[in-house]
């Protein structure tokens, strides 16, 4: 895609902006944006301490329990790149991350993260646009590949493989998801969206399911005036789960309506239900006479259900010269993280960031998760917590960098609750005439 990009498109024009203020856009959509603005390619990396309470091996001791870490503390490496470039008919957005950490009281767990999130919007003619996006990477930790706890994700993002929820425990994924979409624009207020994706989530843990799946989609949009836009989108989407996990296909339909509220802010509303059919194997306790004859108590069964679940989601962002603030809430359906499978998510977020004209960058953000099981009869999973993090230019292109997060997470009736907190400081690098913005 990037050399596709390097060879194939001229100068700067607006693309894809058909589609009015606050409609969630695909391909390269707000990939590279910081603080709310779209920023030129821009590299880092830095070296930072750490301490980090949160680390949750997909192992037990000898007795059958869980095993806990303490606190563990060492070094950690980050790099990547971050921008956005622009041709005349085309639009490149890309957010690299990769890092590797190294625990001074615990070498055992040392390892490493990448993700990769790279879009293209490209803007063949005046009737036809077409988006492409990639997500890929391979993380240890479950709370994220940015290394943070606070890692979420906003509504409406198409983002399925590296959800703030993608891990309970902290083993070892690798994760791919490949979208395309064209866009017909009928009139200067009407347009048809048609594409799909495919998804790959492989984990190392043996007894966590892994995860192929695919979605087709398709959206309609009528911009009722140079602010406001309604529509409605359909969207067919199969997950299964190897090796033998089961598997569930979601019918999604929604309406929804965007619009600018004064120069500032922008709302986007979606509301609408999804029907989901699971298969799946559940264990189920065993007539007396039974485990009498196998020894056994439990036993496993098939099982099939069909259900019907609304789903909607509301995303406020405020876009300021120097800074962005988001809110978003929303009821989905999601593929779960190797434990649940798939569920519906409920989540709230908030964000603020800003970005100096001179040395400071800061960022803010905490959120709500709670994963219920589509089918398992498992307790549901919840988690929440908050972040912040700080760059500071001492000039030379040298940073100080400090991010501090928090989390707690509860497995509800069954009493597991964990809470933990995560503390970096380091120096980095990054030549730039406006402070480094990494959240």
């Amino acid at each position: 895609m990037t050399l596709l990009c390097a060879t194939a498109f001229p100068a700067w024009s607006q693309v894809g902006g058909y589609n009015g203020p606050g409609v969630i856009s695909p391909g390269a959509g707000d990939i590279g944006d910081r603080s709310g603005q779209a920023v030129d390619l821009r590299y880092y990396f830095d070296v930072s301490g750490l301490y980090d309470t949160g680390l949750q091996p997909f192992a037990v001791d000898s007795k059958g329990n869980l095993i806990h870490l303490g606190g563990l503390y060492g070094e950690q490496v980050d790099g990547g790149v971050y921008g956005v470039h622009r041709w005349k008919e085309a639009v490149l957005g890309i957010d690299y991350s990769g890092n590797y950490y190294h625990f001074d009281n615990a070498s055992a767990y040392d390892g490493s993260s990448q993700n990769l999130t790279l879009g293209l919007t490209y803007q063949k003619s005046r009737r036809l646009v077409f988006h492409m996006r990639e997500v890929a990477g391979t993380s240890a930790l479950g709370y994220g590949t940015s290394g943070f706890y606070n890692g979420a994700a906003t509504a409406g993002t198409s983002d399925i493989v590296n959800q703030p929820t993608s891990l309970l425990f902290d083993n070892r994924f690798y994760y791919t998801q490949t979208g395309m979409d064209m866009t017909f624009i009928q009139s200067a207020r009407t347009s048809y969206t048609v594409g799909g994706e495919g998804y790959l989530v492989t984990r190392e843990g043996q007894g966590l399911a892994d995860l192929h799946g695919y979605s087709l989609h398709g959206t309609i949009q009528h911009r009722l005036s140079r602010t406001r836009t309604i529509g409605a989108t359909y969207e067919h989407i199969h997950y299964d789960f190897p090796p033998s996990f089961g598997q569930s296909d979601i019918n999604v339909a929604q309406l929804f309506f965007a619009s600018a509220l004064g120069r500032r802010w922008t709302i986007n509303v979606g509301a609408g239900a999804f029907q989901a059919e699971v298969q799946g194997i559940q264990q189920v306790t065993l007539n007396p006479v039974i485990a009498a004859l196998l020894g056994t108590s439990v036993g496993q069964q098939t099982f099939y259900r069909e259900d019907f679940y609304p789903s909607g989601q509301l995303i406020l962002n405020g876009r300021f010269h120097t800074s962005s603030i988001n809110f978003s809430a929303s009821e989905s359906i999601v593929p779960g993280n190797g434990v649940y499978l798939t569920s519906r998510q409920e989540s709230a977020n908030a964000s603020y960031s800003y970005t100096g004209i001179r040395k400071w960058n800061f960022g803010v953000s905490g959120g709500y998760n709670k994963l219920s099981s589509v089918g398992q009869g498992i307790s549901p999973y919840s988690t929440w917590g908050g972040g912040g993090g700080i760059t500071y230019s001492v000039g030379h292109a040298l940073h100080i960098i400090a991010r501090a997060d928090y989390r707690d997470q509860q497995i509800d009736i069954l009493g597991n609750h964990f809470n933990s907190y995560r503390i970096t400081l380091g120096l980095g690098y990054s030549p730039g005439k406006i402070p480094l913005s990494l959240w």
